[in-house]
């Protein structure tokens, strides 16, 4: 029973309370209390959007349209975490995406971005970490994994790791030295990509392994995946794509061996780290065709190898686009090492949307290499300088002894 108060009787009283109750349950349906609106564009809601909006590829990689299309692929799952009561975030739901596409891209600092943006270094934390699982679970569930296109050898998959940069970790230095990359000569996380060349010509990553540490090797990684059910059914062949292999033909194709068409299966190709024996292909579930190490004199057989080589190009140009769109994995990884499975997934499936606008060419083969060549020239320089120091430490201990001998 609703008491009295003074100045209102009670069915006032009533129809008010029953309003309230009302407004909150319009609210908790149609989320309007938490949950933004694509018109808040248009409202001057999205503040840090439309400040950007010029520059928008400059800073994202995406026209304004192409990130509000972002937007909307998360906001089922947006709807669906805010739910709850409580206080409403500062920034919109569209400048969170914004935020986030743009710590990528830049690879700042949060201070800098703070500096940058115009927002605190907390509020874009908290925007980072609220939107970054939301991200992650609508672009993985919004991707579609077309089929491989047919090819002499039948190569449905062409997998390599590549080392990113990290903060060395702190604690306990045999622990921490796991986490060096001794070829590249830097603390980082290692990733298997899995790359294929899909039925419209389009060079897409479809399946990522976990992080694994900077020491682990090429080809350990691929052994602890084991068998994967989602490579392996992926990889057995359709009646499309036998179809589809049917219809090519491969009489100028001057390779050595059988044709993939006599196979069940497509094949994963590699490079020389993947060599590996029948037994240890029956373990894993698939056949690993691998580049070999060393040019072979018979012209059959160095024709087999350089065709491998030539198909193993498009994994090193997805590099390439990978490091040149997102410069948080082209230089040190500044977040804490929990985020980076869900940022190098984000940026990988941001990375595909990316090369249905613009195919990958001969511009990202020279990304790559440059990338590489520096991470190799500052390894050189370090070394460099480390010589120079212990010239200097010998000279000053051998004019030490000198005095002490007088």
């Amino acid at each position: 029973m609703v008491k009295p108060r003074k100045g209102k009787s009670v069915e006032a009283l009533i129809d008010l309370e029953e309003s309230r109750e009302a407004e909150y349950i319009e609210s908790s349906v149609s989320f309007a209390r938490t949950v933004p609106d694509i018109e808040e564009i248009m409202m001057g809601r999205s503040l840090i959007f439309r400040k950007y909006e010029s520059g928008m590829v400059k800073l994202t990689n995406f026209t304004p349209s192409e990130v509000v299309n972002i937007y909307r692929m998360c906001l089922p799952r947006i709807i669906k975490e805010n739910t709850k009561r409580g206080k409403k975030p500062s920034l919109t739901f569209l400048d969170h995406v914004f935020c986030y596409l743009y710590a990528l891209k830049s690879g700042q600092t949060m201070a800098s971005l703070s500096v940058n943006i115009g927002e605190s270094e907390s509020t874009l934390h908290s925007a980072i970490r609220r939107i970054r699982p939301i991200v992650t679970e609508s672009l993985n569930s919004n991707t579609f994994i077309d089929r491989p296109a047919p090819n002499p050898l039948s190569i449905g998959l062409i997998c390599d790791c590549s080392t990113f940069q990290v903060y060395r970790p702190s604690g306990f230095y045999d622990e921490s030295k796991k986490m060096f990359d001794v070829k590249n000569s830097i603390y980082g996380i290692k990733v298997l990509f899995f790359v294929n060349i899909n039925v419209w010509g389009k060079v897409k990553c479809v399946f990522l392994s976990n992080p694994n540490v900077g020491s682990s090797h090429d080809f350990l990684i691929l052994k602890n995946l084991g068998i994967n059910n989602e490579i392996k059914e992926y990889l057995v062949k359709t009646k499309e794509d036998r179809e589809r292999e049917d219809m090519d033909k491969y009489e100028d194709m001057d390779i050595e061996g059988k044709f993939g068409r006599d196979y069940d299966s497509f094949c994963v190709l590699g490079d020389s780290a993947y060599i590996c024996s029948q037994e240890i292909q029956n373990k894993i579930g698939y056949r690993i065709l691998a580049v070999p190490k060393y040019k072979s004199k018979d012209e059959d057989v160095a024709n087999r190898g350089k065709y491998l080589a030539s198909r193993r190009v498009h994994v090193e140009q997805f590099f390439g686009r990978l490091v040149g769109a997102w410069n948080t994995f082209r230089h040190v990884y500044r977040f804490e090492h929990k985020h980076f499975q869900m940022d190098i997934e984000n940026a990988v499936n941001l990375t595909n949307i990316l090369t249905d606008y613009n195919g990958l060419g001969d511009e990202d083969s020279f990304e790559y290499k440059n990338w590489l060549e520096t991470r190799y020239g500052m390894v050189d320089e370090r070394k460099k300088n480390k010589l120079i120091s212990n010239k200097k430490w010998r000279n000053r201990k051998k004019k030490r002894l000198l005095e002490t001998q007088k």
